[in-house]
């Protein structure tokens, strides 16, 4: 499914949506008129399947923010095995130093997860705003967006950028993550405490 048509910008939704409007107040005033009748119809039907189509089909970029969330829950119930699902079997990741190669069984097993505990860590990410993604091929795309751990009244935020790509089994799995100071952006890298 083009991504066009399962993931339309939002202008799209509003044009549609405006030319709905003004074509149902011309029918509206015209009520005997039959051509404004079909083209009022017409556009609500365009409006309508564009609408049915971005529901029922999940676009890479889509499917790449909700395999985030999904780890953001896992991580907030501290479940290792729901996070590293949405991994692949090999995760690249580039913070502070450089950058690092991890298997996803070495994810799981991470002291990442004993301090999530420890310290009763809570995260989450917000921003996943369409101008962060950049689509490196048909089957894998970069996205970014803000993230925040919180422990004790203490925040330690970071900007991601995650890639994802898809595997063999046909979902979108995290490949690469690199993180940053959120305010520089991608011009200062910035560590995710004890991950992997």
């Amino acid at each position: 499914m083009p991504t066009f048509l399962s993931d339309p910008p939002q202008t799209a939704y509003l044009l549609l949506f405006a030319a709905v409007l003004v074509s149902g107040a011309v029918w509206f005033n015209r009520r005997d008129n039959r051509r404004a009748l079909a083209a009022f119809g017409s556009i609500a039907g365009v409006l309508a399947v564009l609408f049915l189509l971005d529901k029922l089909f999940e676009s890479p970029r889509e499917e790449s923010v909700r395999a985030v969330q999904t780890m953001l829950r896992a991580a907030n119930a501290r479940d290792a095995n729901a996070f590293v699902a949405n991994i692949a079997d090999t995760l690249e990741y580039h913070g502070e130093s450089a950058p690092v190669t991890v298997t996803r069984e070495q994810v799981r097993g991470g002291g990442f997860w004993n301090v999530l505990r420890q310290l009763d860590v809570r995260v989450a990410a917000w921003d996943f705003a369409r101008d962060d993604v950049r689509e490196i091929d048909a089957n894998t795309i970069e996205i970014g967006f803000l993230a925040k751990g919180e422990a004790n009244g203490h925040q330690a935020p970071l900007y991601l950028r995650a890639t994802f790509a898809r595997q063999p089994d046909g979902l979108m799995k995290l490949t690469k993550l690199a993180t940053f100071d959120p305010m520089k952006r991608t011009n200062e890298r910035k560590t995710i405490p004890f991950f992997p």
